[in-house]
């Protein structure tokens, strides 16, 4: 399932922030290579800098060997194993995009791009202010607890304490740190459409099995339900025709198509895709009603020519 992979490739980023070096492809397991696909085509990583000339042994994963080239191509010459051969996974390592992830949490917290992110250290930012708190984030909790400066300038620039952004440590913390709201960076934040997308502290988060879980992008398997953020009212209900026309969207990847094309893909007759999210006069004000055309209108792109497009499926597609 998407939802699925969406949730893997971040738990895989943080736990590549965290590490703040490459990491060897073939040291990944399969299922962290299929997030780390899914972070590639985000351009979430890029290849890292590691020696080329020692990889870790293809069979035995326990002695690293010298690069040779012989007559089959790469070889490793491992003490125990003798030569064996290399793939590709052997030679690339990946480390995590840092500036594309200030970028997407800066996203995900609406701060204003005149709010220009500063390094603090190498491993410590302060990204902007999110709703009067000063927000750091940081590769390592420990770390930052030992820069009580840093923390106590956070918290003076505000009357609200500072927001601290981490991977979560090895060990629980119990207090909040420093007198800063600590937000664990895998928790409070999720991974669909491409975007990074908060989740307030103090509200609980779980992954549900109604039907109703975000696995395509903001949309649940069946398209039938849609998480739209400014919507107040929650998840947001749709009817078959409407489900039709957001999934035909989803289906051209971003890429903008005539009302004719998305019509004809969702099967149905009407002549643009907003017919089906009209609403009449005695259903004004009614959430039921309202919500599909407020996720329309905040998702659905539309330019001068006539064509139509939903740019939150041009990253993760079906």
């Amino acid at each position: 399932m998407i939802g699925n992979r969406n949730a893997s490739a971040w738990a895989l980023a943080c736990s590549l922030f965290g590490r703040g070096e490459p990491i060897i492809e073939s040291a990944l397991s399969e299922a962290e290579r299929g997030a780390l696909a899914l972070l590639v085509e985000l351009k979430a990583v890029k290849s890292g800098k590691f020696d080329a000339r020692f990889v870790l042994c293809p069979y035995c994963q326990l002695h690293r060997g010298a690069v040779v080239q012989a007559a089959a191509g790469l070889v490793c010459n491992c003490p125990d194993c003798g030569q064996v051969a290399i793939d590709k996974p052997d030679t690339r390592a990946w480390i995590l995009d840092t500036d594309w992830l200030i970028r997407k949490l800066r996203g995900a917290l609406d701060i204003p791009a005149q709010q220009a992110p500063v390094s603090i250290t190498s491993d410590i930012w302060r990204i902007g202010t999110h709703q009067r708190h000063t927000v750091i984030i940081g590769r390592h909790l420990d770390k930052v607890l030992l820069h009580p400066s840093l923390q106590s300038r956070a918290n003076a620039r505000s009357a609200n304490p500072g927001w601290l952004i981490t991977p979560k440590p090895l060990k629980d913390v119990l207090d909040e740190p420093g007198g800063a709201v600590w937000l664990p960076l895998e928790e409070r934040f999720s991974l669909y459409g491409g975007n990074l997308h908060f989740i307030e502290p103090g509200t609980a988060f779980s992954f549900d099995d109604d039907g109703t879980t975000a696995v395509n992008g903001p949309f649940s398997a069946d398209f039938r339900v849609v998480h739209v953020d400014g919507w107040s009212h929650g998840p947001i209900a749709l009817s078959d025709a409407q489900a039709a026309v957001l999934k035909a969207l989803w289906h051209f990847k971003g890429v903008p198509q005539t009302a004719e094309r998305i019509m004809g893909k969702a099967s149905l007759d009407s002549s643009k895709p907003i017919d089906v999210f009209k609403v009449k006069t005695q259903n004004k004000g009614d959430p039921k009603y309202e919500g599909p055309l407020y996720a329309y209108k905040t998702l659905v792109e539309t330019d001068r020519s006539g064509t139509y497009s939903m740019s939150c499926a041009d990253a993760v597609t079906t």
